[in-house]
């Protein structure tokens, strides 16, 4: 009888620790670091309060901080090109940070620079390779709207140089290029939406309440991922 109840008293806690391994987290649980946004004046806030003067705490990340809990950090510098993004991947800007997600939003001052739409493709590939790990989300915004957006971005240039709109179509191949050939690579496609000229702070920055309207639309490209890994406020 004694026999009988010691077998039954270790086939439980056989059980018992049975229940505990299996509940044990995976090694590769997911990353808890913070949101890195990795871009130009349009990711630091040029403009945001008034013209030619950065205001961070307007930004699209600062707007963006406000719908989710990591931490989201503003990696935008004014003036920043693919190639000026690129050596700060390994900085404190990006890396170092060891971000959960990455959104990479650069590409506009390189093409109002009129550089070749596929050196900027090769340094956009650079910094999404060199970015991408097992567990961290990567995002790649375009910096080209819709239609209307294309009207009014074009207005900047009173004189248009030779080739300006093939340069605008190339640049468009390129996004879509990225997209296609990096897997698992989100897509942020149109940060314009709903960005009029009463939002706008220049012709090519917005206002505070454009840098809103722009996180909105970021966010609701990002958010199945943040919904996915309960990281909503």
């Amino acid at each position: 009888m004694k026999r009988a109840i010691a077998k039954a008293i270790i086939l439980i806690l056989v059980l018992v620790l049975a229940g505990c391994e299996s509940a044990t987290p995976p090694s590769n649980t997911q990353k808890t670091g913070p949101i890195v946004c990795l871009g130009d004046s349009l990711t630091e806030g040029y403009g945001a309060s008034k013209p030619s003067v950065v205001d961070k705490s307007n930004s699209y990340p600062a707007f963006l901080q406000k719908k989710v809990k990591p931490t989201v950090i503003n990696a935008g510098i004014s003036g920043d090109t693919a190639s000026g993004g690129l050596a700060r991947v390994k900085n404190t800007d990006v890396l170092a940070n060891d971000p959960q997600a990455v959104i990479i939003l650069l590409g506009a001052n390189d093409f109002l620079k009129l550089r070749p739409a596929s050196e900027t493709k090769e340094d956009l590939q650079a910094i999404i390779s060199k970015a991408k790990s097992e567990n961290r989300k990567i995002y790649l915004a375009s910096f080209i709207g819709d239609a209307a957006w294309e009207d009014s971005y074009l207005e900047i240039f009173p004189i248009m140089p030779p080739g300006i709109i093939a340069l605008l179509d190339d640049y468009k191949k390129i996004y879509a290029e990225l997209w296609s050939e990096n897997p698992g690579l989100g897509q942020i496609s149109n940060i314009w939406k709903g960005i009029g000229i009463n939002q706008m702070s220049d012709l090519i920055h917005p206002n505070a309440e454009g840098y809103s309207i722009m996180a909105d639309n970021i966010f609701s490209a990002i958010k199945p991922y943040f919904v996915e890994n309960n990281l909503l406020k």
